[in-house]
């Protein structure tokens, strides 16, 4: 036990002299607001949130949850399919089918990262042998260990390049079942993948292709429906992976496709199987976030509107924002100790704004994500911008 406790220190230790040194932050009471309006001297404007529509403290949202704990209690108590749904579960489910583009079937999840992780390695368990997967290069890592964990023959495709994923797919056509696998909005870069294009290849392969529309959905299409709504139906994967945590206001995911896969994940999904189904309180938030979202269409209209903004803003002003086109914003820094300098420079100014750093991305490409959300007025976004950009100005950023 002395020598692993001797590596574990030794291994932090090198953390901290790199700049990839994490803990949690102590964030109690920091994001409120004083008399309904923010002082910018005491106060933190928050852009690392992924709640995009502001909808976690909304007041009907927040309203759901304490009616469905008083209804059907904290917990779902077991795996569903132990102590199974609750009506809000049930409606929950078929809302999910119907925002996401229409399909058969909706199994909920207890998290993203078991969602990803626990369909991939299903799916690949069929036939192991006769199973390979194709993913971008960028994909999360909730992808990346699903497929590593499957024991399956895999390969990664050069980021958003459909003439990479045909060549390898190409390569690999011995195998009978094989899967391709992308986002609907990278978490990271903030990019939206040719999802047609992916889609053709995937079809002349006879490929499944899965989705992960985690930062999609609520926030990009006419309606917020994500990467079926913004490519307007001519772009639908086999299966969609999305998560409540983010713009749903809530936690918890979803996979979402036919029949078939949807009792498949139930009778043989490990990840499903064997965790306690989300609370019926988090149901019911996400039921109420989705309700707020279709009766709003405006609300994503102005998240566009603002990371435009954002985006053009920071610019102008001589950053690197890499190839986002959506509300998730980098600023590129590249060394990891002046992007965690940066990261403090910030909060003494009033913006939290976290520095991303390896594992998150690759070595030497360290960043600032702003994760623009509607809950920031413009002229409190404006403000975070200015310091922003006179705080990154002042480091030499190559």
């Amino acid at each position: 036990m002395s020598l692993l406790l001797e590596l574990i220190s030794n291994r932090l230790e090198k953390n901290k002299q790199s700049g990839l040194y994490r803990k949690i932050p102590e964030m109690d009471g920091c994001f409120k607001k004083h008399n309904g309006n923010f002082n910018y001297n005491t106060v933190i404007v928050n852009l690392a949130t992924n709640d995009y529509l502001g909808l976690s403290k909304n007041e009907s949202v927040k309203n759901a949850a304490k009616k469905a704990v008083d209804d059907y209690g904290t917990s779902a108590s077991s795996s569903f399919l132990i102590c199974g749904h609750s009506d809000i579960h049930s409606r929950l489910e078929e809302k999910l089918r119907e925002f996401k583009g229409g399909y058969e079937a909706c199994v909920l999840y207890p998290s993203g990262y078991q969602a990803n992780a626990g369909i991939i390695r299903s799916l690949s368990n069929i036939d192991p042998l006769r199973t390979f997967a194709a993913f971008d290069e960028l994909s999360h890592a909730s992808i990346i260990d699903g497929v590593l964990s499957s024991g399956i023959k895999f390969k990664s495709f050069k980021h958003n390049d459909i003439n990479s994923l045909e060549s390898i797919l190409d390569k690999h056509n011995k195998y009978e079942i094989k899967l391709v696998i992308t986002e609907g909005v990278f978490s990271m870069d903030g990019d939206i993948p040719d999802l047609p294009g992916i889609l053709n290849i995937a079809e002349k392969y006879r490929a499944l292709s899965i989705v992960d529309d985690a930062h999609a959905t609520g926030t990009i299409g006419e309606s917020g429906g994500g990467s079926v709504d913004f490519h307007k139906g001519k772009a639908k994967p086999d299966v969609i992976i999305g998560t409540l945590g983010k713009a749903l206001a809530s936690n918890g995911a979803f996979v979402i496709s036919n029949r078939l896969i949807s009792e498949y994940l139930i009778n043989f999904g490990r990840a499903f199987i064997f965790s306690t189904g989300i609370p019926p309180s988090s149901a019911a938030s996400s039921l109420e976030a989705l309700r707020i979202v279709e009766e709003n269409p405006g609300l994503v209209k102005k998240l566009s509107d603002s990371s435009e903004y954002a985006r053009l803003y920071l610019k102008e002003c001589g950053l690197n924002t890499l190839a986002s086109t959506t509300h998730i914003i980098p600023v590129s820094i590249g060394e990891e100790n002046t992007a965690v300098l940066i990261e403090k420079e910030l909060l003494d100014a009033g913006i939290y704004l976290k520095a991303v750093r390896y594992p998150s991305v690759p070595r030497k490409s360290a960043r600032l994500r702003l994760g623009v959300n509607t809950a920031i007025d413009r002229a409190t976004l404006e403000f975070s911008l200015k310091k922003i950009s006179e705080i990154v100005g002042r480091h030499k950023i190559a």
